[in-house]
């Protein structure tokens, strides 16, 4: 097999079109959720109105239902924009979606005890994760703000 330190050139033109195909594939993917997520505010809308109209507990867990899952799909948006600006997945963005889903399923599933334990104890470590893991996320994102302020001005 050839060294691909022999062929520099090749292998920039390699690692160039991976990268845009890459960042191709995110952008179509923004695209899907940014539309899932237009359709989910349309469909909670309908279901606050709904519940407006007859407010039971089942109408206000679809209506908190649909609300989380917005905001699972605002992360995943969120995500997706700062691999796009970064060139790399910020984990702070995953954690918060993972968080988010769980405490979902917390509030809107019939849970038995096991269930509810066991889910808990995942909204712990996800939150102990992003507590560390999100450092450097942070720092990731101060960078990125401050290169966005300097490109304005």
């Amino acid at each position: 097999m050839a060294d691909m330190d022999m062929f520099p050139r090749t292998q920039r033109f390699l690692v160039k079109g991976c990268s845009l195909v890459t960042i191709a594939i995110y952008i179509l993917i923004a695209a899907l959720l940014i539309i899932t997520a237009l359709i989910g505010t349309l469909e909670t809308l309908k279901m606050i109105s709904l519940a407006l109209e007859n407010p039971t507990q089942a109408a206000l867990t679809n209506v908190l239902q649909g609300i989380l899952l917005i905001i699972v799909i605002a992360t995943l948006i969120d995500m997706v924009q700062s691999y796009v600006r970064a060139g790399r997945v910020l984990v702070r963005p995953i954690l918060i979606a993972g968080v988010t889903t769980m405490v979902r399923r917390l509030l809107v599933t019939d849970l038995t005890f096991v269930d509810i334990v066991g889910t808990t104890i995942v909204i712990l470590g996800l939150t102990v994760a992003m507590i560390y893991l999100g450092r450097e996320d942070r720092n990731v994102a101060s960078f990125l703000s401050e290169s966005g302020d300097k490109k304005e001005t």
